[in-house]
């Protein structure tokens, strides 16, 4: 009797840990599913980029909530634009439609997947970092402008109000200014093109020093390294006094013949404007030495190019002045040069000791046989600039 006792006992806790665990009571065993309900999100459409996975098994209502079968099955109806995996992971491959359909107990749902190369994210606001600006005639300005949101790409539309004084890329939205005058600059979404901001735009015709911060310079045989003239590829365009450029003469070194053509070169970047003159600063006095022997005198050519490949001919024979024999003549005029908005301008000598003439590549080619001192082993420039006077 007492083992009857706790056999009974033992069956009444086994079913007692089944009802907790959610098996049903006798004739619950079968509830059918009487509808499939998809959230909001889904029910509407789903818009996925390609490469974008989601799981959307989460996203699904069985009604009654009691029922039993609850077995979801998904497919795709285009599987080349997206997949569904047996857990309802949609895999987004390319830009397309497709639908995806969930069966539940025997009931079908579906929903659309749109698949794009990138979801469209709108501009919601535009404004240029300063209301107005001052131009120069000939140069090329890049526009800044605050977009919001962040993530927006939808993207920009440039324009100008009269492309004839300053032109705009359309997309870069990188100006040119042509001739002096005032113009408007837009930039509006692309798609909404009522979002904008406009910028007023006053252009001049400059005159003076162009500005060298940007500028680069580039050599035939490379500058010549010397700390205690602070030589270095910037020190003729850093505007300090106190560093001198300086190059191997040819014909100094083995490396470089004594008939090989000597050059330093300019890039003063895009759309630098007009440049009608050259203007150099001699090495001055130092170690109880005048330094003339490593002055130019002039160029033999002066060539220009906006590739940096493909170079015309400027100018030929151009003579520095005053003349560069004398020591307190430390800095040139504004030599002339023909007008040009040349990117890259390059500048010439080479050694020409059959004549005597002032127009040599530079002073230490003359020679003592024509007038000349023996010349130095390098050639020197303090500071160069380059600039546009007024005719």
């Amino acid at each position: 009797m007492k083992k009857i006792s706790i056999c009974l006992f033992a069956v009444a806790a086994l079913l007692c840990a089944g009802c907790e665990d959610g098996i049903p009571e006798p004739g619950t065993m079968d509830v059918p599913a009487e509808s499939v309900v998809l959230d909001e999100e889904l029910s509407g459409g789903l818009v996925m980029e390609v490469g974008e996975t989601k799981d959307v098994s989460l996203k699904v209502t069985v009604l009654p909530v009691n029922a039993t079968d609850l077995a979801e099955l998904f497919y795709s109806s285009n599987i080349e634009v997206a997949t569904v995996s047996p857990k309802g992971i949609i895999t987004a491959h390319k830009a397309g439609i497709t639908m995806i359909s969930i069966y539940v107990g025997g009931i079908e749902t579906y929903f659309a997947v749109t698949v794009v190369d990138q979801i469209p994210v709108d501009i919601e606001s535009i404004s240029f970092s300063t209301p107005s600006m001052d131009a120069y005639a000939g140069v090329g300005y890049s526009l800044f402008l605050s977009v919001e949101p962040l993530d927006q790409n939808e993207g920009v539309i440039f324009s100008s109000s009269d492309p004839e004084t300053a032109s705009v890329n359309a997309e870069t939205g990188r100006m040119i200014c042509h001739r002096s005058g005032s113009v408007t600059i837009t930039a509006a979404a692309r798609n909404h093109p009522e979002i904008k901001a406009t910028m007023s735009v006053s252009i001049t015709e400059f005159f003076g020093d162009w500005d060298r911060s940007k500028w680069s310079m580039s050599f035939s045989h490379g500058w010549k390294t010397d700390a205690s003239i602070g030589s270095s590829a910037t020190a003729a365009i850093d505007g300090n006094e106190n560093t001198t450029l300086s190059m191997d003469r040819p014909g100094k070194v083995t490396s470089i013949p004594a008939d090989a053509e000597i050059w330093f070169q300019i890039d003063r970047g895009d759309n630098p404007g007009m440049v009608n003159y050259l203007r150099i600063r001699h090495r001055p006095e130092g170690n109880n030495n005048k330094n003339i022997l490593v002055r130019w005198w002039g160029f033999n050519r002066i060539e220009g190019s906006n590739d940096g490949t493909n170079f015309e001919v400027i100018a030929e024979r151009v003579a520095l002045t005053p003349d560069p024999n004398v020591y307190e003549n430390l800095l040139t005029d504004n030599v002339p040069i023909p007008e040009n908005d040349f990117r890259y301008l390059r500048f010439i000598g080479w050694n020409d000791v059959s004549t005597v003439s002032p127009f040599l590549g530079f002073y230490c080619a003359r020679g003592t046989a024509y007038g000349g001192t023996n010349p130095g082993g390098t050639i020197q420039i303090n500071e160069f600039y380059l600039g546009r006077e007024q005719k």
